[in-house]
C-alpha cells in the first residue's frame, strides 16, 4: 500500500488530460460554473497542440513550454494494466502496479475510476476515498498471466472494442511494456472511436533496453523458445529495442495520444520505488498541482 507520506503528496495533485480541457472548453458557455484553470508548465513534447504553447515564455527564455490545465469538473478514468508474462521481467510488474496505485489514488478521490486488466477482468467503477482500498487490493491480487490471450496490444484492442462509447470526458491510462509483435495502430484507433483520450505509459527495464553484451541465452517468456546469441546479436537486439520504443511513441502521437517511457529503477527499495514513480508521473505531466 502507498505510504502516508506519499498520500499527503498525492493530495496536492490531480490528473491532467487533453480531453478534460477540451470538453470543459466546449461547455463553458452552456454549463455555468465550469471553467478551465491554468496550473503549471512543462517542457514542450512533440505532439503537443500548439495552442497550448506559451509563446510569451518562449519570447523571454527561448524555451518551448506547454501549459497544463485542470478543469473544475472530473474526468472518468479507465486505468488499464498489462499483466502479461513479459511484465515479470526486470521488476516491471511491481513498478507498473505501483504506478497504477498512485494514479488510482489521485483519480478516484474525485472521479469515477475503473481498473482493467488486459486478461479481461476489471474492478467495479468506484469513486471516493472509502473505496480506494478495494481498488488497491484488486491491483495487488492481479496475477501475471502467461499465454497468447494476454498479449498486450491484441488485448488492448479487445478492451477498447468492448467498451461502450463514452458520453463525457474520459481518459484511458495504459500501463504496459507493449511487447507484442503486432501493429499498435488498430488498438489506438479503437480507443479513439470510443471517444477516449489516452496516455500510453510504457514501462521498460534495463534488461529490455540495455542488455549486457556477451554469450547469452535469450528466452521468450511467452513461448519458451530459446536462442543462443553473442555480442553482435545483442547489439542488434539493443538497436531494435530502442527502435520499438520509437515506433510505439510515433504511433501514439499520430493517434493524438501521449506516450511516456518510464524505466524501472534498479536496486530500489519499496519506498524508493514509490518516490521514483511519483516523481516520474509529475515530471511527465501526468499529475499536475491542484
Amino acid at each position: 500500500m502507498i505510504t502516508p507520506r506519499s498520500r499527503a503528496l498525492l493530495d496536492r495533485y490531480a490528473l491532467a488530460s487533453r480531453a478534460l480541457s477540451r470538453e470543459s472548453g466546449e461547455r463553458m458557455a452552456s454549463e455555468p460554473g465550469q471553467s478551465v484553470e491554468f496550473h503549471d508548465f512543462r517542457a514542450y513534447q512533440f505532439g503537443d497542440e500548439l495552442r497550448y504553447v506559451d509563446w510569451r515564455v518562449y519570447a523571454r527564455t527561448g524555451r518551448l513550454m506547454t501549459r497544463l490545465f485542470q478543469a473544475e469538473r472530473s474526468i472518468r478514468l479507465h486505468l488499464v494494466l498489462d499483466t502479461s508474462a513479459s511484465m515479470l521481467l526486470g521488476g516491471k510488474a511491481r513498478y507498473a502496479r505501483l504506478l497504477a496505485q498512485l494514479l488510482v489514488y489521485v483519480a478516484q478521490r474525485d472521479a469515477p475510476t475503473q481498473v482493467h486488466l488486459l486478461d479481461g477482468r476489471g474492478s467495479r467503477t468506484a469513486q471516493g476515498l472509502a473505496a480506494i482500498g478495494k481498488s488497491w487490493r484488486f491491483l495487488e491480487e492481479a496475477e501475471t498471466l502467461r499465454g497468447e490471450g494476454a498479449a498486450p496490444i491484441s488485448a488492448l484492442k479487445r478492451f477498447a472494442l468492448e467498451l461502450p462509447p463514452v458520453r463525457s470526458a474520459a481518459l484511458a491510462l495504459v500501463v504496459s511494456d507493449f511487447l507484442e509483435d503486432a501493429p499498435l495502430q488498430g488498438a489506438l484507433a479503437a480507443l479513439r472511436a470510443r471517444g477516449l483520450d489516452a496516455s500510453l505509459v510504457q514501462v521498460m527495464s534495463d534488461g529490455d533496453l540495455e542488455p549486457s553484451e556477451g554469450q547469452l541465452e535469450l528466452v521468450d517468456i511467452e513461448s519458451g523458445e530459446r536462442l543462443q546469441v553473442g555480442p553482435q546479436e545483442v547489439r542488434v537486439y539493443r538497436e531494435e529495442a530502442h527502435a520499438f520504443v520509437r515506433r510505439t511513441r510515433a504511433a501514439a502521437l499520430r493517434a493524438g495520444f501521449r506516450h511516456l517511457l518510464l524505466r524501472v529503477p534498479t536496486s530500489a527499495t519499496e519506498q524508493e520505488l514509490e518516490r521514483y514513480a511519483f516523481a516520474a508521473l509529475v515530471r511527465e505531466g501526468v499529475l499536475i498541482r491542484r
